[in-house]
């Protein structure tokens, strides 16, 4: 059944000119299939009718019932409210450009007298280009303390996410694989073209519905092998952009210290992030796995690194957000031959407990890895003597 599924998708994104196989069945764990209600749609294609009174309604999340659906978003579950888990969403742009182009809709009334609204056309755009590469996204999951659902929040109107909930249409099928519980690949299938999908998943006549399969063939060697060279191309587009930002406020006499604040800022929470989330799930000095407080910290700093150098993953940490600023402001190092953390003599011992810093920590490092350290742990030696 999950590869039936899959393969409904690769015939649905080659119809949209994504050539090829787009989606390796052996790279995912699995699959979840919602068929969107009209409680599931954004804005204007959701109104709802109270006597006299319509409104539209800003929908802000998409709930996920069922033990087989949540269990889709964790990797177990419990009885307790969990922290937000901020999660990686990978769509591809002509999911994006085609849903755009038949985003035409004519209002029906249902058998209670709500609005609600239907596509007039799913034709393709003949201008509809050939297109495979994909863009980036992010949402909030959690779940709350009774157990019986997950909530996936959409947290900016910018996200691409929020723009493809944005031309969904009720029944539509709204797909999500997952590489693992911090990323997945999501897909929404116009519910005019999902007949084969919903007979395989046997969601006829239903709304609602969360259907998840999983694959008994997960390859995860495969899996971040692609996750890896998708992530690799966003890093280098980052980058990119981040030498134009610094740039534009290179140019601005007023922009002062400012520039490798923002800069910062703008690569340790991007592409370069993620890649280093394909490694570790968690802060590289404590347990803390919130991700939405991880950052990527350059070993050797961005700004004196090379273009390979910045986008290099040996050249990054993954800390939370206390030990990225004791790392960037050479607070605390690690020796590179043992990997032993060094901690500045000015921190003493009740601070070190406060900010869970163990003089027995110690990091794995890579050959590569280590040549970064050098640099760092020499800037920190070199404060301690001043």
């Amino acid at each position: 059944m999950y590869r039936q599924i899959i393969n409904e998708l690769n015939q649905f994104l080659n119809f949209i000119n994504i050539p090829g196989i787009p989606l390796n069945p052996d790279a995912f764990q699995g699959v979840l299939v919602k068929k969107l209600s009209n409680q599931n749609i954004i804005k204007d294609k959701r109104r709802i009718n109270a006597g006299d009174i319509v409104s539209t309604v800003n929908q802000t999340h998409i709930d996920i019932t069922g033990r087989q659906g949540m269990l889709f978003f964790f990797e177990e579950l419990n009885n307790t409210t969990t922290s937000v888990q901020s999660i990686d969403i990978d769509l591809y742009d002509n999911n994006l450009k085609y849903l755009h182009e038949i985003d035409h809709a004519s209002s029906q009334i249902d058998a209670k007298g709500n609005t609600y609204f239907v596509r007039q056309t799913t034709n393709l755009p003949p201008f509809l280009s050939n297109w495979d590469l994909t863009l980036h996204s992010s949402a909030y999951k959690k779940y709350g303390h009774t157990g019986d659902q997950v909530q996936i929040n959409i947290p900016d109107s910018e996200e691409a996410f929020t723009r493809l909930q944005r031309y969904s249409f009720q029944d539509d099928a709204l797909v999500m694989l997952r590489y693992d519980y911090l990323r997945y690949v999501a897909v929404l299938v116009p519910s005019e073209l999902c007949a084969n999908l919903y007979s395989i998943t046997n969601t006829h006549g239903n709304q609602n519905i969360n259907f998840a399969a999983l694959n008994p063939a997960y390859n995860p060697v495969l899996a971040h092998q692609i996750q890896y060279e998708t992530i690799s191309k966003d890093v280098n587009y980052d980058d990119i952009d981040a030498i134009t930002l610094q740039n534009t406020l290179n140019n601005n006499p007023g922009a002062g210290t400012d520039i490798e604040k923002i800069v910062k800022s703008r690569v340790s929470q991007g592409s370069f992030r993620r890649l280093l989330l394909l490694e570790c799930h968690q802060c590289n000095l404590c347990d803390i796995s919130t991700t939405s407080v991880l950052r990527a910290s350059h070993i050797k700093e961005w700004s004196e690194s090379s273009r390979e150098e910045r986008i290099d993953a040996n050249n990054g940490l993954l800390l939370c957000a206390n030990h990225d600023a004791l790392f960037d402001r050479h607070l605390i190092s690690f020796e590179p031959n043992t990997g032993n953390i060094c901690i500045s003599a000015s921190i003493d011992s009740n601070q070190r407990k406060a900010l869970n810093l163990s003089e027995s920590a110690n990091l794995s490092m890579t050959d590569r890895m280590k040549s970064y350290m050098q640099i760092h742990h020499k800037k920190f030696i070199e404060k301690e003597n001043q």
